[in-house]
């Protein structure tokens, strides 16, 4: 992921609540997939991921987010995936992340946002 990528994430956070997600490097920050049919086709091609992520979820078996995003709701750890380290675990959830957001229509975003916002901080309290 870019800087640039990385910074629109905290970005829509932070402008909508004031609140960062990502306080230290690597850590992790959850949110809820809304799958759509569209979504569910989507080939995973379209986060735009960096070639070592892309290639440990192509070689993992995952064509679409789909299938990306059911099998992370149904418990598989992306970081078991074979040269799926830390960085690119954490692409493939911001990805992952902003795709979302950005299929979302505009009046959702908003309440979808703080709805991360609210469950991280949530995770954050009992970890």
């Amino acid at each position: 992921m870019s800087e640039n990528q990385s910074q629109a994430l905290s970005q829509i956070i932070e402008q909508i609540t004031g609140d960062r997600v990502h306080e230290k490097k690597g850590g992790k920050f959850f949110f809820k997939i809304y799958l759509n049919s569209q979504m569910s086709e989507t080939p995973i091609e379209s986060l735009e991921l960096g070639v070592r992520a892309y290639n440990s979820l192509k070689r993992a078996g995952y064509s679409t987010i789909g299938e990306l995003a059911e099998a992370i709701a149904s418990g598989t750890e992306i970081s078991k995936i074979r040269n799926c380290g830390t960085k690119s675990c954490r692409e493939i959830m911001e990805k992952l992340f902003l795709y979302q957001y950005s299929s979302l229509p505009q009046e959702k975003r908003a309440g979808y946002v703080k709805e991360v916002v609210e469950l991280n901080a949530v995770r954050k309290k009992t970890s």
